[in-house]
């Protein structure tokens, strides 16, 4: 009997709450004359609702970026950054070479010039060899090799050609980054950082094996030389992975 009459009481309690409710919204709060408008309950009541879906909603993205950028980040920022590459000109040698003959260069011969590997932000290296017959006409067909290596891989690559003249270019990958990077770090500075490596010092045998039976002038002609290709991370800004 008693649960009964307590449930009647809620429910009319809550019966009269909703009808005080729907007065309020019928009602006219202030009215703009001049206009023909008039500000009534139900839009202080819907104005105040959306007041507090936009409190909660900006609540809520808060929460979920400081959860991702300090939680599951471990407390650093993500960073993402564009590169760009930038071409710088290396040492460079040249001369003459007899049938047989050989020129040593770079790491080989210790030669400092060709030593990067304090540099550490080197996307790549290039080692270029352009060769030319020489005597009258330039008649019969020569033969060349070119060999390229670092000091931390002495193998490396070779290319043969043959003919009157010729270039080959060998390419050494060191830390060729993509277009956009992207990471953890506690700073920018550290972001940039986390890329950089030991650079290489470059060397290698250009050998002229073979000339032509038919010309008093044998010797080629050869130059040499070193393009380094240097990355910079530009453009960094803040992110949320």
């Amino acid at each position: 009997m008693v649960s009964e009459k307590n449930s009647a009481s809620i429910t009319g309690k809550i019966s009269d709450g909703m009808s005080t409710f729907e007065s309020y919204n019928n009602k006219e709060i202030y009215r703009f004359d001049g206009l023909g408008f008039a500000i009534t309950g139900r839009l202080v009541s819907g104005l105040c609702g959306f007041v507090i879906i936009v409190l909660m909603l900006m609540y809520t993205f808060s929460s979920a970026a400081s959860s991702i950028m300090v939680a599951d980040l471990g407390g650093s920022n993500a960073f993402v950054g564009d590169v760009e590459i930038i071409e710088e000109a290396g040492p460079t040698l040249s001369g003459t070479m007899n049938p047989g003959s050989s020129v040593d260069f770079g790491y080989i011969i210790e030669d400092t010039e060709w030593d990067y590997t304090s540099n550490f932000r080197l996307s790549h290296i290039e080692v270029v060899v352009n060769w030319e017959a020489n005597g009258a006409g330039s008649v019969g067909a020569r033969q060349v090799t070119f060999q390229v290596s670092t000091q931390n891989d002495t193998t490396g690559e070779t290319q043969d050609q043959s003919g009157f003249d010729g270039t080959m270019t060998v390419q050494i990958p060191i830390q060729m980054l993509p277009e956009t990077v992207s990471g953890t770090a506690d700073s920018v500075e550290a972001f940039v950082g986390s890329y950089e490596t030991e650079g290489e010092w470059a060397g290698g045998t250009f050998t002229y094996n073979s000339g032509s039976t038919i010309t008093n002038d044998n010797s080629i002609s050869y130059s040499i030389s070193l393009k380094v290709y240097v990355w910079d991370i530009q453009n960094v800004r803040e992110t949320i992975i």
